[in-house]
């Protein structure tokens, strides 16, 4: 659908009025962004954040200053007209965090903008492309709509009724109207409690899944603001949903095994917007004159459960003008719904990424055949086949094969991942795809079906919150390629609106302490700036209990209030990691009251600055931890060190003080408790000496017998990791700190058991949720805890990317950058990029003979200070000529193996003598 939006935008960034003349390549700004967003509908925030990358193909290009216009229509912004704000010149290299300050914005405003840069010669470019971003409806009296449902098959008040009694049946809504006028332009803001699907005279509205993503719907629900226009008509228009269950009222079955439910049925809260060319704007809004009817196709939706669908009780035309709704119900309005404020949709949606089409097809047993998708995912499948009227046919989804080659779902526990589908029949291919549900799966096995498919009757249809790729490594080991890759599909699969634990049990919640161990290399991977903006409301401004500390899970739902040492302090972690990133001081002065109740807690729980550990430790580790008090008064010190550092950051510098004289005494206290003269920490292991040496709790004088030391637990697990959740995530980078980056290679390439590649030669696609998933020996583990796609060992990945590719933040944003490469003596060749929200870097390194190369990309507007391995700084070369001859590589010292070079931004061919 060709929207008008893209349409206007289109036809007037071709007319750059009155734009300097500029030389081809000279610096320009690109890829404008709002709220990291590309032309994001519906915001409410009232000074929203705007970004640019300036970019050139010269070394050395900086911008200056920027120039900023925003208008409230596209020909006033031609005309270089910034009604709702013209910044003018400001001398500045900033080009993201800017926040708008122009005129007060109001609801359904439309805010058109673009930007020009200066470089370091004064020299101005050409105006960007244009960009948009519009206001949804910012005050409660903007909305007429009212929710609206169906009284019928409600969950009771009893969870144990509950778990016997079906779901709520899904909700089909519709509402016909008549416009007089040919239309301007129309949206619709819409939201469900549970999952909505919005339909136009017989179109989806939108690509956007599983909307809106969840959240703690009594705290707050997320609106979509969607341009509609071209779906509409002069004449007779319809405008339809189905509603299903999603997580507000369908039924959370982990721990403990009963439901947890908001509430006892879905409800639909939609307003449509129509302006007409008469200069009227008309409103259809949710109301009691919509009909409603419980007795359409889809008859049964769940996340963990799937979905049945009869489609010999499909209704044609629901969707459209004209359809006799006459028994229908009359729509019930929701009355006495516990619910929150409406907030705009800050991630990116939920969409489809990625299509596989099978690999295999076997018959395991007579008539039942299973599908292998190659690639385990998170998502549905579409099914295309034929069967007379009334055949039925079920899709169970599973991660792995049972040995004779039927699917294997006991890791599933109370999830069914099934899907039901009754034909129609008629002597054609029916089409069936779901609605409201997903599951975590390689496999699809499909009993019912007439007779044998062809492998194209399954599409595996892979979704998730649909930020983009930033990141990719490969090497000259093609398990490790492999493994990062695998690393990549576990971010996608567990991406789902929240950061999830796994997609295919009956869990899939959002776990705090996974996902902060996992952030570093999330941050290489994919743009998780605006999922991670949303996800830490649900976390710092919806999860956090009377007691100031922050829930386990995110968003809450009544399980694990908190608070597990490393689990709950994500609250504070994530938000800083998402400063140093995307500098963005925002994420931390929304949330920083909130991160300082639950430090104080720690404080008050704290014995003589000692803290003992609660929650599950060091999960899953194979005798690698360390000590409870050592875990958890090592998170402490820490916590304190980033409280100090955001403080500064957002200029409390009482609190920053506070904090850092606070750090001080916590590490005192930790050197006095754990750690021995002769480099030992007391009662540890691997992941004692990992926290240490990434925390910042090693004495200068002790840190060479403490890496002795660190080696040693290494050399005592034969080279493996042994580590838990807790220790994985640091464990690479603590032998990093420690000077061990051999020690480091060997654990990263070892392949028997346990390790990182053991699960990439086994056949896995995904990273695994326990070192020993599965093992030829003993077959599967336990099937109440066994993923086959989670994302903690994949924490592993930010040595990938910031050690062994190199790519590190000097500073918040990446405005300064560090490049230092670990030579790994296992490989011949590594290649590793990032898009950062300051522009591509990219490192390659290859051996030659006796000689490194070492080309390095730099984003304009930025330097870098790079490290060139060698034996001998004067054969280090730049573009073939000595380095110290380059007017753009300034030498800086040299250090042990390594020459250091300062460089702006451009591309650099090092080269240099390795032995």
């Amino acid at each position: 659908m060709k929207s008008i939006i893209s349409s206007v935008l289109l036809a007037f960034g071709v007319l750059l009025a009155n734009a300097p003349a500029t030389t081809a390549g000279a610096l320009r700004p690109t890829d404008l962004r709002c709220e990291y967003r590309q032309d994001p509908q519906g915001l409410d925030i009232k000074e929203p954040r705007l970004s640019w990358l300036p970019v050139s193909d010269r070394r050395g290009e900086r911008q200056t200053a920027w120039q900023l216009l925003v208008a409230s229509s596209q020909k006033r912004l031609r005309a270089n007209d910034g009604d709702l704000w013209d910044s003018g010149k400001v001398t500045s290299n900033q080009s993201a965090q800017i926040a708008y300050a122009g005129q007060s914005l109001a609801s359904r405003q439309q805010c058109y903008w673009k930007v020009r840069v200066w470089n370091q010669d004064g020299r101005a470019s050409a105006w960007s492309e244009p960009a948009l971003w519009t206001m949804g409806l910012l005050n409660p009296e903007d909305w007429q709509a009212r929710w609206i449902g169906s009284e019928e098959g409600a969950f009771s008040g009893d969870a144990a009724a509950n778990l016997k009694a079906p779901l709520p049946t899904p909700r089909y809504l519709r509402k016909g109207f008549h416009l007089d006028q040919p239309i301007r332009r129309a949206t619709v803001h819409v939201t469900a409690l549970g999952l909505y699907e919005l339909r136009i005279n017989g179109q989806r509205v939108s690509d956007h899944l599983l909307a809106p993503e969840w959240t703690r719907y009594t705290h707050r629900v997320q609106v979509d603001s969607i341009e509609v226009t071209d779906l509409l008509r002069k004449g007779d228009n319809a405008i339809g949903a189905i509603v299903g269950n999603g997580w507000y009222c369908g039924s959370f079955i982990c721990w403990p095994q009963r439901p947890r439910i908001f509430g006892d049925r879905p409800w639909l809260l939609a307003q449509l917007e129509v302006e007409t060319t008469d200069g009227q704007r008309h409103v259809f809004a949710t109301d009691d004159t919509w009909r409603v009817s419980t007795k359409g196709p889809l008859r049964q939706s769940g996340i963990y459960e799937g979905e049945s669908y009869d489609a010999r009780m499909e209704m044609q035309g629901w969707d459209r003008a004209g359809f006799n709704d006459s028994t229908w119900q009359t729509a019930a309005l929701g009355a006495n719904l516990k619910v929150g404020k409406l907030v705009w949709q800050r991630s990116e949606p939920i969409r489809v990424t990625h299509k596989f089409k099978p690999v295999a097809l076997t018959e395991p047993k007579p008539g039942v055949y299973v599908f292998d998708l190659g690639q385990n995912i998170a998502g549905w499948c579409r099914l295309a086949a034929q069967a007379p009227a009334g055949a039925a046919v079920t899709l169970r989804h599973a991660e792995v094969l049972n040995p004779d080659g039927t699917v294997y779902t006991k890791n599933l526990r109370g999830a069914l991942a099934e899907e039901h589908y009754i034909f129609k029949g008629g002597g054609k291919t029916e089409v069936f795809e779901p609605h409201f549900t997903y599951h975590g799966f390689r496999y699809v096995e499909v009993t019912g079906l007439p007779s044998r498919p062809s492998t194209n009757a399954i599409l595996g249809r892979m979704f998730h919150t649909s930020f983009r790729d930033t990141g990719s490594f490969e090497c000259s080991n093609p398990l490790l390629t492999k493994l990062a890759a695998n690393i990549q599909w576990s971010q996608r699969a567990n991406y789902m609106g929240v950061p999830t634990d796994c997609p295919n049990r009956d869990e899939r919640t959002g776990c705090t302490g996974d996902h902060q161990f996992f952030l570093p290399t999330a941050l290489y991977n994919m743009d998780v700036a605006a999922f991670f903006n949303k996800w830490l409301v649900d976390l710092c401004d919806d999860s956090q209990s009377a007691r100031g500390v922050f829930a386990d899970i995110a968003p809450y739902y009544g399980m694990f209030p908190g608070q597990s040492d490393g689990w709950g302090d994500a609250g504070i972690i994530c938000p800083y990691e998402i400063y140093r990133a995307y500098g963005d001081t925002r994420a931390v002065s929304e949330h920083f009251e909130a991160m300082r109740r639950h430090h104080a807690f720690l404080t008050q729980t704290a014995t003589n600055q000692i803290r003992h550990l609660e929650g599950p430790g060091d999960w899953l580790n194979l005798g690698g931890s360390a000590k409870n008090e050592v875990i958890a008064t090592a998170y402490y010190a820490y916590l304190t060190g980033l409280m100090a550092e955001m403080a500064q950051a957002i200029g409390r510098t009482d609190d920053a003080t506070h904090y850092r004289d606070l750090a001080d005494q916590i590490k005192a206290a930790f050197t006095r408790a754990f750690l021995r003269p002769d480099g030992s920490i007391e009662g540890s292991s691997q992941t004692g000496y990992a926290l240490a040496f990434t925390m910042g709790l090693v004495p200068p004088e002790l840190k060479d017998k403490m890496s002795a030391a660190y080696a040693r637990e290494i050399a005592r697990f034969d080279w493996h990791p042994a580590t838990g959740f807790i220790g994985a995530a640091r464990l690479l980078p603590g032998l990093h700190n420690a000077g061990l980056d051999t020690d480091a290679c060997r654990l990263v390439f070892q392949e028997s058991y346990p390790s990182w590649l053991f699960m990439v030669k086994q056949g896995a696609t995904t990273v695994w949720e326990r070192w020993d998933s599965y093992t030829p020996e003993k077959g599967f583990q336990d099937p109440g805890m066994n993923s086959f796609n989670h994302i903690v060992w994949g924490t592993m990945g930010e040595y990938l990317f910031g050690m062994l590719g190199g790519i590190q933040a000097e500073t918040p944003g990446y405005k300064d950058i560090r490049i230092q490469p670990i030579i790994a003596d296992q490989l011949q060749w590594a290649r590793t990029s990032y898009r950062s929200i300051s522009g591509e870097i990219q490192t390659s390194w290859k051996k030659e003979s006796n000689r490194l190369t070492l080309d390095v990309t730099v984003p304009a507007n930025t330097t870098a200070t790079v490290f060139v391995p060698t034996v001998d700084p004067s054969t280090v070369l730049e573009s073939g000529r000595p380095a110290t001859q380059s007017p753009d590589v300034k030498f800086l010292r040299s250090e042990k193996g390594v020459a250091v070079y300062r460089i702006e931004s451009g591309r650099y061919s090092f080269s240099s003598k390795r032995q």
